[in-house]
């Protein structure tokens, strides 16, 4: 095996994030729908997006943006919608508010 930047569990979910989130900004399907896929059809505990709601937005984008700029690879391009989720302040469970809304405790 040889070194490359990033884990690959971020190599295969940060794009897998972004896509879910380029669908949500398109149109396509709202953020339920979309994790609905994951967990009805896939089997999947979480959707991809309850799943970056989970690690923090604000997370998620930092982490596109490393392997975006390492990498060179236009899939890690964070959306327009994620920027603008994070400067909101919406940055998942931990703030209450991310593709989805959540009580804070």
């Amino acid at each position: 095996m040889r070194d490359s930047p990033g884990f690959v569990s971020n190599r295969v979910l940060m794009p897998m994030i972004n896509d879910a989130a380029a669908r949500v900004e398109e149109g396509t399907a709202d953020a339920e729908t979309v994790d609905l896929v994951f967990t009805d059809c896939f089997g999947h505990a979480m959707g991809p997006l309850r799943t970056a709601d989970l690690i923090g937005l604000d997370t998620v984008l930092d982490s596109l943006v490393v392997l975006r700029e390492t990498t060179g690879d236009p899939r890690f391009e964070p959306t327009a919608l994620l920027r603008d989720l994070v400067e909101r302040g919406h940055r998942g469970r931990k703030s209450g508010r991310g593709f989805h809304t959540y009580e804070i405790r």
